[in-house]
C-alpha cells in the first residue's frame, strides 16, 4: 500500500494543497513561473554558477531546477551554516528539458551549481 501525505498551506494567493512526493517525481511546475526564473548566462572558469558566487533558495520553490540550452552534467553544492560544503551527485541535464538538481531544499539555503562546461545557458528555478 502506498501512502501519500498531503497538507494545506496558506499562501498569499489563498489555500494551496501540497502533496509530498518521491525524489523521482516530476518537479513542481508552479515553481517554474516567470517570476521565479533566474538566467544562467555562463559560469566561471571552474564551471560554477553563479560565477564566483552563490545563490540562496527561496520560499517560492522546494526544489532546485534548471532548463539549459545544451545537454551537460550538473550537480548542486550546498554551504551549511556550519561545517564544510557538500555536493550531490552529477546528473545529466538534457537540453531544453527541466531537470531537478536538488529536492526538498530548505528556504534560504546557500548553494551553487557546478557544470562540466563554462558556456552554460538557460534558466534556474529555486
Amino acid at each position: 500500500m502506498t501512502t501519500i501525505l498531503a497538507a494545506a498551506v496558506l499562501t498569499a494567493g489563498g489555500l494551496t494543497a501540497v502533496t509530498a512526493t518521491s525524489a523521482g517525481a516530476a518537479p513542481s511546475v508552479a515553481c517554474r513561473s516567470d517570476s521565479n526564473l533566474v538566467s544562467i548566462n555562463g559560469t566561471d572558469p571552474n564551471g560554477h554558477w553563479p560565477p564566483y558566487s552563490s545563490a540562496y533558495t527561496t520560499a517560492n520553490c522546494v526544489d532546485i531546477q534548471v532548463r539549459l540550452t545544451t545537454t551537460t552534467e550538473v550537480k548542486t553544492c550546498f554551504q551549511p551554516t556550519s561545517g564544510p560544503y557538500h555536493c550531490n551527485a552529477w546528473r545529466t541535464a538534457p537540453a531544453n528539458t527541466w531537470t531537478l538538481t536538488a529536492t526538498d531544499v530548505k528556504d534560504h539555503t546557500q548553494f551553487w551549481l557546478l557544470f562540466l562546461s563554462e558556456g552554460v545557458r538557460g534558466v534556474a528555478a529555486y
